[in-house]
């Protein structure tokens, strides 16, 4: 019975060993890691607009994941961190002389945040060349923290096109 009685006793706390290996974890995230967390991600923002006023484009490659994606206004679809430098290099030529940064928000959970706020772009004389928003999706790498999503939007008016063909379609070749 001593056998039978040690053998049920080993199987209960097994079991119950196991029940509480799945309950979920209750406890808040340490608000220390969260701090660090938003204290890097500031950072990254710091070296961005660093990389980005000093017309860096490998600089500001460096700082999305290797399949980061940059949506830009009025532009095709960027996809990779080598895609954003050749974006970049076309980018930050005259007459574009420098860019303001606010992050207004951050928000970290695990591997992943988000970043939103606002952005300008200067001319050399201080007028603004663009402004707007945008919204990140942060990425945690062994590295540290980089752009895996970044879309923004310009305040400002879309440039202008003349959206008349040249010649007529004929109306076959319309939807």
């Amino acid at each position: 019975m001593n056998t039978l009685y040690r053998a049920v006793t080993a199987v209960a706390i097994a079991a119950c060993l196991l029940m509480l290996a799945g309950c979920p974890d209750n406890t808040a995230p340490d608000s220390r890691d969260a701090q660090a967390a938003q204290q890097d991600i500031s950072d990254m923002h710091a070296q961005l607009l660093k990389a980005y006023n000093s017309r860096d484009a490998a600089g500001v490659a460096a700082l999305y994941t290797d399949d980061a994606i940059l949506m830009p206004p009025n532009a095709a679809t960027v996809k990779s961190k080598i895609a954003v430098g050749d974006f970049m290099r076309q980018t930050l030529v005259p007459p574009m002389n420098s860019m303001l940064l606010n992050v207004s928000e951050t928000q970290v959970s695990g591997d992943y945040a988000f970043s939103t706020g606002y952005y300008t772009v200067l001319r050399a004389d201080g007028t603004t060349l663009d402004r707007g928003k945008f919204v990140e999706i942060l990425q945690h790498e062994t590295e540290g923290w980089h752009i895996f999503r970044d879309i923004y939007n310009s305040d400002m008016a879309a440039p202008t096109m003349d959206m008349a063909p040249a010649t007529a379609a004929p109306a076959a070749a319309t939807h």
